[in-house]
């Protein structure tokens, strides 16, 4: 049996409705499907703000350039990311400033954030690792506000995850300034590619529209405030196509439903392997948090034990990985300066965590066999 760490839940609702789109429409951005995906991301999250665009990546881009950020600024980001957190900070030349996480959800730790803080610091981007945050990211809030600092959500893993904040149910990307989504293949809600950006603030969403459209005012011309749209700013093309607009809009449709599969499979991993005491699992405060389960990752005691146990599961045909390598000793990171500092915290994750097979169309056999085989696995470790 070969079974992916990753699978899209498609099906008929999506071939029907990518067909109806090709048949009716273009596929030109900002089409109807993206007018129906605006709202529906603004009804999901609470947004007041939501553009598709084509990826987590642009949206982080477009939220950067837009906050400000120029050649000589600094920007604080997690080492353990994906690559697209740094580019982000540098898309207008400002430099990346690399911070360790939270041993307890793998987010940037504030602690170390603030000793990075410098007259140079304009913001901070940080990423919610498995569409998980903590008391650590109330914390980060705390601390923009004091050092008047912006704050962008990378928010990539987190569609259908919330928090409580102040007493209320909030979703994950809404709290900074802006927060980016992405609809990747890999995602729970998924379009092979895409993304979108959230923000509460208006100037900022003004920016923003203006930003992806090449730097015209094709927003205003849309919604009939201008005869015709003109080259009014900056910018670039990051519009989504309104084809992958309706695949997403078909996902997002099915959001509660694939969330609680995955959570499903969540809970039967944890009860198997909670008996093993040389692995920690992932941290989720039940009163903060609630969880998309986009990840299931399982950190071992030692960098040994984790190689085993990935080549013991890949022997058996199930797909398990590590995860990334750390930005601040890559070699781009290294050029930055980003081994100047030392980063434990992020070294040891990267080099201990494993991720599981989850997808909401897993079968009960595959599961069986996944945890069947782990847990031999794993007591062989032991």
């Amino acid at each position: 049996m070969h079974i992916p760490l990753h699978k899209p839940y498609w099906g008929q609702k999506e071939e029907k409705a990518i067909i109806r789109a090709m048949r009716e429409g273009s596929g030109v951005a900002d089409g109807p499907e993206s007018q129906i995906l605006r709202n529906k991301l603004s009804l999901l999250t609470g947004a007041t703000h939501a553009l598709p665009v084509t990826s987590a990546t642009s949206a982080m881009d477009m939220a950067v350039w837009a906050l400000g950020a120029k050649a000589g600024d600094e920007v604080i980001v997690p080492s353990f990311t994906l690559a697209s957190t740094a580019t982000a900070a540098m898309i207008k030349g400002a430099r990346p400033v690399f911070a360790d996480i939270d041993p307890a959800t793998y987010c940037l730790d504030p602690r170390d954030v603030e000793r990075v803080i410098s007259k140079k610091t304009v913001g901070i981007i940080t990423v919610h690792y498995a569409g998980m945050a903590g008391k650590g990211f109330l914390d980060l809030i705390q601390l923009a506000k004091a050092h008047n600092l912006w704050l962008v959500e990378d928010a990539a893993h987190c569609i259908g995850s919330y928090m409580r904040y102040r007493g209320k149910k909030r979703h994950l990307g809404t709290l900074g300034n802006a927060g980016a989504f992405s609809f990747h293949g890999t995602k729970n809600v998924a379009a092979g590619e895409g993304g979108a950006l959230v923000t509460n603030n208006d100037d900022l969403f003004d920016k923003l529209e203006i930003l992806r459209a090449i730097g015209t005012d094709r927003a205003a011309f849309l919604a009939g405030k201008v005869s015709i749209y003109r080259w009014v700013g900056e910018g670039s093309s990051y519009m989504l196509t309104d084809l992958l607009a309706t695949l997403v809009n078909t996902q997002i449709d099915q959001i509660k439903e694939i969330n609680l599969l995955r959570k499903s499979i969540a809970d039967m991993y944890t009860q198997e392997i909670l008996q093993f005491e040389f692995v920690q699992l992932p941290c989720v405060p039940p009163e903060m948090i609630e969880p998309n389960w986009h990840i299931y990752a399982l950190k071992f005691d030692s960098a040994d034990r984790c190689k085993n146990f990935i080549a013991g599961m890949r022997e058996k045909g199930i797909e398990v990985s590590m995860h990334y390598v750390p930005l601040h000793s890559s070699p781009m990171g290294k050029k930055l300066g980003g081994a100047k500092r030392k980063l434990p915290m992020t070294d040891d994750v990267a080099a201990t965590i494993v991720r599981l097979p989850i997808f909401a169309g897993m079968t009960e056999l595959q599961l069986e066999y996944i945890n069947t085989h782990a847990v031999r696995i794993l007591k062989k470790l032991q």
